[in-house]
């Protein structure tokens, strides 16, 4: 049929300027002209982005596509029928892979089709993660309103006269509590609107921390949607810190008592709203104790995930991606011989230290793995054959990445197509199928060439092992060894150009350079995603780097605002007991007593919270320990950091009332009575 293709909006806009005479106009994708047949609308998403879109039936031509035993893993889309469940649908894929495991058993042994709904492939591992910081947001929130409902209540028994006065002429108790919950709903209100601008503002950073390859954070934003619920939390935020100082000042018998006993400080009643505060401040400890502990579990995960042996030096080194079209090299010779000369030019280019090519390199969001079999060792049972992770280099790859050769040697002149074919494993891959052998000079089983009855692969050195995505992701977590081909024996039209600077050298300044050599091959060559393999490896971390700067400035929040009310209650408490501290004094106690008796206060409560909030982080440690990495959720350094710091600043919230307390005089407090 003839050769189409359908454009995304995107595309159309950069670059046919939205043109509507854009349909039937000509595009030539890998070296192949295409019809435009239509334009794919911007708010048609996919998990990718893509920006071209050509018929699937295009790929009969591919060889290797149709070769039954390469596993190109293929992501259909499909819209389920009416009333059938996602279950049903799964089970009917189930069948067919397990109908087509009968018939080849060679290649479809063990081979399953995973079936989710698109929105869980999409953002169904970061799920977990997205709870917990809602669970931060939520106890952020619960130690916001027990503050601001702490203040209120201070604030309205500051006012208990006027409000005895205001009974006394008529008001109503529900007259005295509307008033008292009006102020609050105001106060709120104008504390959400101010939320609403800082989420605004804060927009852009939030979406910079996420996952660059994943578009539906990129698609965040505020709508209709997010300002009704923010709507919805500040009314039940505002009726949470509004309603208990509303009752408390609005009884019957607090108006009555205020206006009869010139608000005398010592009551009952005054004890009651001690007791009172001083639950909120346990709750608020117990909860910042939670969010510390939590953002100390995610920081020293975030750094042991950082501090895996990489294997390699990333310092310095730029990758280029680059695909030759099939309609120009269409022979393993031209593909051979564009990409010596390539490696060849840039690697003399001022400013270059090596160059070199690979597929399958670290970090590449990419994956390459296959099953392989020991010469001369038994044959594996169908679908339970050992993998490992492939990769097709040039010589000078290991020399780009400062890898050294443990055993061996490198890829030479020598390892040319015609020639038997070599290959490089890693010191896993030695350990696991060589032990106590030497690995040099052993044979692989060919399954990588086409072809019957191939000679084996001899193993001609050992290279460290490398870390070729996050820290207990992906096939990283299968823990596969690797495999290197010689790209000359392997060819394959897509690689990796990888440059090492000099030293002193931005490896982006190489960019302009690298193109003018490409162009020199072949004017038509485009070369696309330059990035530094520092760049690749910080995208990679995105995920958990998200986590940890929101956990961290949670737990920031918690901290301030526990430390807050922790001096909002000790202040309150210094001074409506002036009078009861005068007397002590008057009565011959020692300053030191006071200093004392207020601070071990303050601290029996940031004490109970303390014991409370390590509870709260043992519950909550099934739900940390699936973001963690090398750390468990229940690790005491981590727990005991979080109580530590906590307890310091709880000490200099209860220090300065109780230090005011010292500086009472006695005569003076007696007459404020």
């Amino acid at each position: 049929a003839a050769k189409v293709a359908l454009i995304s909006e995107t595309f159309w806009r950069e670059r046919f300027n939205g043109s509507n005479t854009v349909l039937g106009q000509q595009i030539s994708l890998n070296g192949v002209p295409r019809e435009i047949i239509g334009v794919v609308p911007e708010t048609v998403r996919f998990p990718r982005a893509s920006n071209v879109f050509t018929p699937l039936a295009d790929l009969r031509a591919d060889k290797d596509i149709l070769n039954r035993g390469n596993h190109a893993g293929f992501s259909g889309l499909g819209r389920l029928k009416d009333n059938v469940t996602l279950a049903q649908a799964a089970a009917d894929l189930d069948n067919i892979a397990q109908e087509l495991e009968r018939r080849y058993p060679p290649t479809n042994a063990a081979r399953r089709v995973n079936a989710r709904l698109l929105l869980e492939s999409v953002v169904g591992p970061y799920r977990q993660t997205l709870f917990l910081l809602l669970g931060a947001v939520v106890c952020v929130l619960l130690i916001a309103c027990a503050n601001v409902a702490s203040l209120q209540l201070v604030r309205a028994l500051s006012r208990r006269k006027e409000f005895a006065v205001r009974a006394a002429l008529g008001a109503s108790r529900w007259r005295t509590a509307f008033q008292l919950g009006a102020e609050s709903a105001l106060l709120t209100a104008i504390g959400g609107a101010a939320g609403v601008l800082v989420a605004l503002w804060s927009l852009d950073a939030i979406v910079a921390l996420c996952p660059p390859n994943v578009t539906r954070f990129h698609e965040a934003h505020i709508d209709w949607t997010v300002l009704g619920f923010t709507a919805a939390v500040v009314a039940l935020a505002a009726l949470v810190v509004g309603v208990w100082p509303a009752y408390r000042i609005s009884s019957n018998a607090s108006l009555t008592r205020d206006l009869h006993d010139g608000g005398a400080r010592g009551s009952s009643e005054g004890v009651r709203s001690q007791r009172a505060r001083g639950t909120l401040v346990i709750m608020q400890v117990a909860l910042a104790v939670i969010l510390l502990a939590a953002a100390g579990l995610t920081l020293e995960s975030f750094r042991r995930a950082q501090q895996v042996p990489l294997g390699f030096d990333p310092n310095n080194v730029l990758t280029l991606g680059v695909v030759l079209p099939a309609a120009r090299y269409d022979s393993p010779p031209k593909i051979t011989s564009f990409y010596a000369q390539l490696v060849q030019r840039v690697g003399v280019l001022p400013g270059v230290e090596a160059a070199a090519i690979g597929s399958n390199i670290p970090f590449d969001d990419g994956d390459w793995d296959s099953s392989f079999h020991i010469t001369g060792t038994p044959p594996s049972v169908p679908g339970q054959e050992p993998a490992a992770e492939d990769s097709a280099i040039s010589g000078d790859y290991f020399r780009v990445l400062g890898m050294p050769i443990i055993r061996g040697r490198t890829f030479g002149p020598q390892d040319v197509a015609g020639q038997p074919m070599a290959v490089l494993i890693d010191e896993s891959f030695a350990r696991r199928f060589f032990l106590g052998v030497d690995p040099i000079g052993q044979h692989i089983d060919d399954n990588e060439s086409p072809g019957e009855n191939l000679p084996p692969l001899t193993v001609i050195g050992v290279v460290p092992r490398t870390r070729n995505e996050p820290a207990g992701e992906g096939v990283e977590a299968r823990n596969l060894p690797q495999m290197y081909f010689c790209a000359a024996q392997l060819q394959s039209a897509e690689q990796v150009l990888l440059v090492r600077a000099a030293p002193g050298i931005d490896p982006a300044s190489l960019i302009l350079s690298i193109k003018r050599e490409l162009a020199g091959l072949d004017p038509e060559q485009a070369i696309s995603e330059p990035k530094t393999l520092e760049q690749r490896l910080n995208a990679s971390l995105a995920p958990r780097r998200l986590a940890t700067t929101l956990f961290g400035v949670f737990a920031g929040l918690a901290l301030t605002l526990a430390s807050v009310g922790l001096y909002g209650v000790m202040s309150l408490s210094v001074t409506q007991r002036t009078r009861e501290l005068g007397i002590r004094l008057a009565l011959g106690a020692a300053r030191w007593d006071l200093f004392r008796l207020v601070l071990t206060h303050g601290m029996m409560l940031v004490g109970a919270g303390l014991l409370i909030g390590l509870l709260g982080t043992l519950g909550a440690a099934r739900g940390l320990s699936s973001v963690l990495y090398g750390i468990g959720a229940s690790d005491p350094t981590a727990l005991l950091g979080a109580m530590v710091a906590l307890a310091i600043v709880a000490l200099a919230a209860c220090w300065l009332p109780a230090r005011r307390a010292t500086r009472l005089d006695p005569i003076i407090a007696l007459r404020s009575e």
